[in-house]
């Protein structure tokens, strides 16, 4: 259970950087990656528990299923190093599961900030986060924080 805890404490913090800079720094994907497979390494399971083939193989998937989206530009490294890391640090299952609630979370977003931007019920500070969410030729959605909701709330369901 602390290991789940100091995993979604990484994520949130990885996800907080992205929201707030869209940049995470390499500090924390990359240092979450060394970390988890240290973990994997030392203690001979991932961090939620699960064996290291299981912990492996969903690296392997989270490379599989971001670097395609890397290079046609509509991800970003950090996201990729980001899911290799979860990878490594849980199984193909809490992987596939946080993708997928993280992009149901990214989606709600989108269209929220599509929706309520330039809306006349809002504050202006309010229209310039929200701004920070529309996608543009030039800057990357905030992908890491819908992840750490993701994870956050298969976390919640699976406890």
């Amino acid at each position: 259970m602390p290991f789940e805890l100091f995993l979604l404490a990484w994520c949130a913090l990885c996800g907080y950087q992205d929201l707030r800079g869209l940049r995470v720094s390499n500090w924390l994907t990359l240092g979450g990656a060394a970390l988890a497979g240290a973990f994997l390494l030392l203690a001979g399971h991932s961090v939620i528990g699960q064996p290291p083939a299981a912990a492996l193989a969903a690296a392997l998937l989270g490379l599989l299923l971001s670097v395609p989206g890397y290079w046609l530009g509509k991800l970003g490294a950090a996201d990729v190093k980001l899911l290799f890391a979860l990878g490594l640090a849980s199984d193909p299952q809490t992987l596939l599961y946080t993708l997928a609630l993280g992009c149901l979370v990214c989606l709600a977003l989108m269209l929220a900030s599509k929706l309520l931007i330039d809306s006349d019920k809002l504050p202006a500070n309010c229209n310039s986060q929200l701004a920070k969410l529309r996608p543009s030729n030039f800057k990357s959605f905030p992908f890491i924080f819908a992840l750490f909701a993701g994870l956050l709330t298969y976390m919640s369901f699976i406890q």
